[in-house]
């Protein structure tokens, strides 16, 4: 059984929250959206900031990801 796309991304988003690089890569490399605003109208490098975890924040922006900021429209 395969978990649907939004549980993917949820659980991403969590890692990130939660400071997981290595789960983060594997939920990425299982479709996880990298630029979900979630919780708190965050992102996962917005959650990731928050943080300061230097390693994660360093591989989500390599990675593409955005923050809530820049992919506000306008």
């Amino acid at each position: 059984m395969r978990a649907a796309p939004e549980d993917v991304t949820s659980a991403f988003w969590q890692a990130c929250h939660g400071g997981r690089l290595p789960t983060a890569r594997r939920l990425l490399s299982h479709g996880a959206d990298i630029d979900w605003i979630g919780y708190g109208g965050l992102t996962p490098l917005d959650i990731a900031l928050t943080s300061e975890n230097a390693e994660l924040i360093d591989w989500l922006e390599s990675s593409g990801a955005h923050t809530g900021a820049r992919l506000a429209p306008g």
